[in-house]
């Protein structure tokens, strides 16, 4: 630490750090405009003059580009310092409009502030002001470079936070501009950067549309309710409608240091959205009609009991939700077991990647899986596994270019297609693999680790079983370095390459993306990626840590809550009679003995294969559209028209909703309380910032409901009684307490870690064989992948206005070699079919996707993708069309 005095205040603080933060730090306030906490230094503004004695010397500098050192004194106000910052204030607000009256940013202008600091009056300076029209080329943003002072954060933030560097520094002199390359429309990310750390009203939020004040406002703190990186944010209200969203200025706070994409920050219209479900629907002549709450429960009843009755609880089956609360899966599960008498419960996510649980489960048990997601700052190498962090979870990105800036962090990109990473570093090393050949790059990653004694072979092998088995394995001829070179067409010595960066870093995450959890071959490819991460940890140090890149924000929670058939809450086995005894005595309720029903552990398939098989004649399904986020479209569709009777929770009138015989309105994230689980395995509390809309309720209320009126009292009043009960019975839960998560999230990977010890790692041998995934088709020449799209994720953007606007067209990436023989063109219509389906989109030419493939995004939910796939990869054929 370094020791310092400032306005004769002793304080310490790390080396390293400016004056300008470490007076801020300690409650001493000296004005300024370009410094922030999370941009590097840049001292454009002026304002933050101070006066340093160092060695007995005394200098007047800059504070936010002062790097502090032992014994300084530092004096914020002198006569001198006080002139040079007022005369730098009269010549910004010389050139600066005085619009305040009329200026979203009036009430929370950092030029505003400064100036009542000071106690400006008018200035000594002739003003000379720009006249330059105000920019809405988007639906998002709008920028007034009158208003502009110059200080660089936006432009900073684009390039170092967002990786984008979409604006810059335009013209010079008195006509220098923030704006795009050649005046173009702005082409970005839009994750909102520019809005949030600009100090005076410059870049502007279009959602906000002048409806309020930042006085009027109310401000929530909460979680955002997209993706599963579980960003921190704050909804501000007025009048319980809500206006705006805003980073926390609290960067320390959650995982995101204020960053957002721009679903979370701009995502927010489907709240008070006019398509929002506010009664209760029960369908009568084929039309859904609205009902009252008991009207609607009492048939729910009637009808559940009957088919109870009839053929028993296993006939019901239940789908929980991913972007719900843990404590609405948790009551949800508790519900369709311990009520209805039924196992048959899952979620999307699940029937995606059955063995994703066991596979997460077992890296917990081993000790490689990430204690944190925020570590990634302080990683000196990232290694992305088929993920896609541009478009699925951008705050990742940005956590990733914070560690470069910070570590030089070298970043190892492996996928089929030729993703986007945005950032600044010349350590980015790209290997794009053959499509299914994914295992054999891992495995030949394993052979040149163990051939080229990167590791303490003779330390790995003590510390793991079945050691001599994998290095056995490595013999196969599968796996030599010149076959698999071949078979993936990536070179030797780029595989060589990044084999060595890995087993050398010092701390090294590996994140695994949803183009392998969602493979065909994911299993084996994820167990040859814990091997090869086992192998290093134990042949060395534990140095690498792994994390499971998850797509919606309550992808792990829904899980961790059991809302699986093969797990209670907290992944323990449902067959083990010993925890389910347990189980029952903490929910004070008898499960049925015939529970598991005459069906499971046998390869019945999910829940959709045992409704189109009429084994599951009832379906409840809270919080989820299946009908076009479950892969297999026809198999869905077939399983909703079979089933006789189908519940739905939802705040918005689904595909799946309307297939329902009743709707029940669900609140969504902003009305109720309640927790997220990230995939960092970080929980974190929601609070409630404006009440139900219309007669909606949040899910977990509803299913008390429902549990009373067929006979079972839920003893619960708010979410907390919940999250108790949860702390209680749910084992990885253990210690949860809801009050301590109002300022930090409860990791409870690092709270097992705490208590239990690792397991000894034992090695999978996985699969050899390259590429026996992909089949070829004469008649459906490509295969069509799918993945995530950075402006959309379900339900909610898809009622979001602005998201809309900005991307309303979802298109088919086609290779430019492909395009070119089949003759076509940016922007052509272009028919896609496969054995089951066709759709008709635009097409886009682009170097992203290899020969042989085309991708669609499957987050478009007016675009059903899923009509078109089957089992396995979707092999397709394109045809030009009008």
């Amino acid at each position: 630490m370094i020791n310092l005095k400032i306005d004769n205040k002793d304080i310490s603080v790390p080396q390293g750090t400016n004056v300008f933060k470490a007076a801020k730090d300690n409650g001493i306030y000296i004005p300024g405009l370009c410094y922030h906490p999370k941009l590097t230094q840049y001292g454009g503004c002026r304002l933050c003059m101070v006066e340093i004695t160092e060695r007995g010397r005394t200098r007047h500098r800059f504070s936010c580009a002062q790097p502090v050192a032992e014994g300084m004194t530092v004096k914020t106000k002198t006569p001198q310092t006080e002139k040079y910052t007022r005369s730098v204030m009269e010549y910004l607000l010389a050139h600066h409009p005085l619009d305040c009256p009329t200026c979203d940013k009036s009430g929370e202008c950092g030029l505003q502030e400064v100036t009542h600091d000071l106690n400006l009056k008018a200035g000594r300076f002739k003003s000379a002001r720009l006249d330059e029209p105000m920019r809405r080329d988007n639906p998002l943003l709008e920028y007034n470079s009158n208003r502009c002072i110059l200080c660089s954060r936006c432009v900073k933030v684009c390039k170092e936070i967002a990786g984008v560097g979409a604006i810059d520094y335009q013209n010079r002199g008195f006509k220098t501009i923030v704006g795009t390359a050649f005046n173009k429309p702005l082409d970005c990310s839009f994750c909102g950067g520019c809005v949030s750390v600009c100090p005076t009203g410059s870049w502007q939020d279009r959602t906000l549309k002048f409806r309020a004040r930042p006085w009027e406002l109310k401000k929530t703190p909460t979680i955002c309710t997209y993706c599963a990186v579980g960003c921190s944010l704050v909804i501000n209200t007025k009048k319980n409608e809500v206006m705006r969203i805003t980073p926390d200025k609290n960067l320390e706070l959650g995982v995101n240091e204020g960053n957002l994409c721009v679903k979370g920050k701009f995502g927010h219209e489907f709240i008070n959205s006019d398509k929002r479900i506010k009664t209760p629907l029960i369908k009568k002549g084929g039309k859904l009609r609205s009902v009252s709450w008991d009207a609607a429960l009492e048939y729910i009843s009637k009808k559940f009991s009957e088919i109870i009755s009839d053929r028993g609880g296993n006939a019901i089956g239940g789908i929980g939700s991913e972007k719900c609360t843990n404590e609405d899966n948790y009551l949800f599960q508790k519900f369709c077991r311990a009520v209805l008498g039924t196992n048959n419960i899952d979620n999307i996510s699940n029937m995606k990647s059955p063995s994703l649980n066991r596979l997460i489960n077992n890296s917990v048990a081993y000790g490689m899986a990430s204690t944190s997601l925020e570590g990634i700052e302080n990683a000196d190498t990232v290694f992305f596994v088929g993920a896609d962090v541009s478009e699925a979870h951008p705050v990742v990105g940005s956590m990733v270019r914070k560690a470069i800036r910070k570590n030089k962090t070298k970043v190892i990109i492996a996928n089929a297609r030729n993703v986007e990473f945005g950032c600044e570093t010349r350590n980015l090393f790209r290997i794009n693999y053959k499509l299914g050949t994914q295992t054999a790059l891992i495995n030949a990653m394993i052979k040149v680790v163990v051939d080229e004694k990167l590791i303490d072979l003779k330390k790995a092998a003590a510390k793991t079983e079945n050691f001599n088995e994998l290095r056995a394995s490595l013999n196969d001829p599968e796996t030599g370095l010149k076959k698999v070179s071949k078979a993936t067409n990536i070179s030797e010595d780029a595989i060589r390459e990044a084999s060595v960066l890995i087993a050398k870093a010092e701390n090294c995450y590996v994140i695994c993306g949803k183009d392998i959890q969602e493979d065909p071959s994911g299993e084996q490819t994820i167990e040859a990626l814990m091997n090869l991460c086992a192998l290093i940890n134990k042949g060395d140090t534990d140095k690498v840590s792994i994390v499971f890149s998850r797509v919606n924000n309550n992808s792990q929670g829904v899980n961790d809550m059991g809302v699986v058939p093969d797990y209670l809450p907290g992944y323990i086995d449902i067959t083990d009679q010993g925890y389910r005894d347990a189980v029952e005595e903490s929910w004070g309720m008898k499960l049925p003995d015939d529970l598991l029903g005459k069906d499971f552990g046998k390869d019945s398939g999910d829940i959709f294969d045992l409704a189109v098989k009429k084994k599951v004649r009832a379906l409840y399904v809270m919080g989820e559209n299946p009908v076009v986020n479950y892969p297999n479209g026809k198999k869905v569709k077939d399983a909703f028209k079979k089933a006789e009777f189908v519940v739905v929770q939802d705040s918005f009138l689904t595909e799946t909703a309307e297939l329902a015989d009743v709707v029940l309105p669900s609140s969504t994230y902003v009305e109720k309380g309640g927790t997220f689980t990230n995939m960092g395995m970080t929980v974190q509390r929601l609070h409630k910032a404006i009440p139900q809309v219309g007669d909606s309720k949040p899910d977990w209320q509803i299913v008390c409901a429902l549990a009373e009126k067929m006979g079972h009292t839920f003893p619960y009043t708010t979410s907390k009684d919940i999250v108790d009960e949860i702390g209680t019975s749910v084992p990885i839960y253990e210690g949860i307490e809801i009050n301590r998560l109002r300022r930090k999230g409860f990791h409870w990977i690092l709270s097992l870690y705490y208590k239990t010890k690792a397991e000894i790692y034992r090695f999978e041998i996985t699969s050899k064989k390259a590429g026996s995934a992909v089949k070829k088709n004469r008649n459906y020449p490509f295969i069509m992948l799918t993945g995530s799209s950075l402006r959309h994720l379900g339900t909610y953007s898809r009622n979001s206005e602005s998201l809309v606007s900005l991307a309303s067209e979802c298109f088919v990436e086609i290779n430019r070699l492909d395009a070119r023989k089949a003759d076509i063109i940016d922007g052509d219509m272009v028919k896609i079919e496969s054995a089951r389906g066709k759709l008709k989109l635009k097409a886009k030419i682009t170097g992203r996707v290899p020969e042989g493939t085309v991708f669609v995004s499957e987050d478009y939910e007016w675009v059903p993708v899923n009509s078109l796939r089957g089992d396995g990869y979707t092999n397709v054929k394109i045809t030009k069309t009008k």
